[in-house]
C-alpha cells in the first residue's frame, strides 16, 4: 500500500490521524510506515520534517523505492491509529526558504539564463549553485525583482498536470521523470518540477536576501535567506 502524502496537497496541515502499517527496529530507532503522512521525507534539497507520532518522537523521515519510513523513538503497534504532529516552526521555515528559492531561481533564469544546478536548505541559509558567473549588479537586480514578486503576494500553486498538458508546458527541471510530475508555480516568477512543500502565497516568504556569492565550478554559489 502506498502512503498517502498529505504534504503534497496541504503543506499547512500540522496534525493528522494515521494507521501504523509496519514497525521494525532499526539502527537509530523504530522504522514506521503509515497509511498517510504529513511528514515530508528528506529529498529535493529539503530536509525532512520532525515531530511526534503519539508519544514517540519522529527524528527522521526517508523515502526509498516509493516507501516513506518514519524513524521514531519507541515502537508503535501495527494496526493502531496514532496522531502525527509536525514541528511547525521547522516546516514553516522550510516552506518559506524553498518558495523563496523558486522565486529567485526563476528570476535569475529569466534575466540571465542561469540554471539552478544545486540547492540545499541549511541553517541559517539556503545554498544555491547557479550555472553561470553572476556579477554583483546582476544579483542586486535579481534580488530586487524577486522581492517585488513577494510584495505582490501572488498565489503559489502546486499540482500534477495531466500528461498531455505537461507536454505543452515549459518549466525548469524539464527532464525525464518516472511517474507523475508535480509542478510548482511560484506566483508567476517560476514554474518548476518540485516535490517540496511551499507557502500558499509569495508574500508569506517575507523577503529574500543574498548574503554572499562566490565563484564555483564555472558558475556562482549563493548563500540566501528568506
Amino acid at each position: 500500500m502506498n502512503t498517502i502524502r498529505i504534504y503534497e496537497t496541504d503543506s499547512h496541515a500540522q496534525r493528522l490521524q494515521a494507521r501504523v502499517l509496519s514497525c521494525e527496529e532499526g539502527e537509530n530507532g523504530w522504522l514506521v510506515e503509515l497509511d498517510r503522512t504529513i511528514f515530508y521525507p528528506t529529498g529535493g534539497g529539503q530536509p525532512c520534517d520532525t515531530g511526534a507520532l503519539g508519544t514517540a518522537l519522529v527524528t527522521d523521515v526517508q523515502e526509498h523505492g516509493g516507501v516513506i519510513t518514519h524513524t521514531v523513538s519507541a515502537a508503535l503497534p501495527v494496526g493502531q491509529t496514532v496522531e502525527g504532529r509536525i514541528d511547525w516552526a521547522r516546516r514553516r521555515d522550510h516552506m518559506e526558504q524553498h518558495t523563496g528559492e523558486h522565486i529567485l531561481s526563476g528570476t535569475l533564469h529569466r534575466l540571465f539564463g542561469a540554471e539552478n544546478v544545486g540547492f540545499h536548505i541549511g541553517s541559517p541559509a539556503v545554498r544555491m549553485d547557479m550555472s553561470v558567473p553572476l556579477t554583483a549588479g546582476q544579483l542586486a537586480e535579481a534580488e530586487a525583482q524577486a522581492n517585488a514578486v513577494i510584495r505582490a503576494d501572488a498565489p503559489v500553486r502546486c499540482w500534477y498536470p495531466a500528461p498531455e498538458d505537461l507536454a505543452k508546458l515549459t518549466y525548469r527541471s524539464k527532464k525525464e521523470i518516472d511517474g507523475a510530475v508535480r509542478l510548482v508555480d511560484a506566483g508567476g516568477a517560476d514554474l518548476c518540477a518540485c516535490c517540496g512543500t511551499h507557502v500558499s502565497t509569495t508574500g508569506q516568504v517575507g523577503a529574500i536576501k543574498i548574503l554572499s556569492a562566490q565563484s564555483y565550478k564555472g558558475g556562482t554559489r549563493l548563500a540566501v535567506v528568506c
